[in-house]
């Protein structure tokens, strides 16, 4: 509130997360979990407050919705009614070379966290529940199949849908020309993760 009063918010194009964290949820059904301590201006929008209490949690929303009942904030809600438009990134298949050598196609697993997809790494070191390397080298084989979906148009999101439906529906063997028996199950967000972090990415962006 003080610094509301300070700087006026046509002058400050930063809006606090306080301010959309509603907006994230209702809209685009995102949770958020923060671990916080001395703020008590999340209680207004809190679903749940969890106390650590002598290393123990325990449930104090009713305690924090009393409170911020007692004590009403004095800051004005700047986010707005909707959280807005996000604007996703279509990936862009010219910009996935496996190759390396003589060979068209290279990719390995080198160790949990790292790639070696053609001549480059990618580096999963901050993907931090991949717990077996077999996720790791069905994750590299994945980026590959995964350019078979990239037609100009479809969004990162949609393309990993697709890869991961075909692994329902075919099994994990469908990421490799012939079958393999090394492979682990991942998650969509791990593969999104590493195609993120391949440094030749080229995308175009999408409302």
């Amino acid at each position: 509130h003080r610094m509301q009063e300070l700087v006026s918010k046509d002058k400050e194009p930063i809006t606090p997360f306080i301010d959309k964290v509603r907006q994230l949820y209702r809209d685009l059904g995102v949770s958020t979990i923060l671990v916080i301590g001395g703020s008590g201006d999340y209680f207004d929008v809190a679903d749940c407050v969890i106390c650590m209490v002598e290393y123990k949690p325990h449930d104090l929303t009713e305690q924090a919705r009393v409170i911020a009942e007692k004590y009403k904030a004095e800051r004005k809600p700047e986010g707005g009614e909707y959280f807005g438009r996000i604007t996703e990134r279509v990936p862009l298949a010219h910009s996935f070379d496996p190759s390396k050598g003589k060979r068209e196609v290279k990719i390995s697993s080198k160790g949990l966290q790292s790639i070696a997809f053609g001549t480059h790494n990618i580096d999963l070191g901050a993907v931090e529940q991949l717990v077996d390397i077999s996720q790791t080298r069905a994750i590299g084989d994945a980026i590959y199949y995964a350019t078979r979906y990239m037609d100009g148009r479809r969004r990162l999101r949609e393309i990993v849908e697709a890869v991961l439906s075909d692994i329902e529906e075919k099994g994990l063997d469908v990421l490799s020309p012939r079958p393999v028996g090394d492979y682990a199950r991942f998650r969509g967000l791990e593969l999104a993760a590493a195609i993120n972090r391949l440094r030749t990415l080229s995308v175009r962006q999408r409302p």
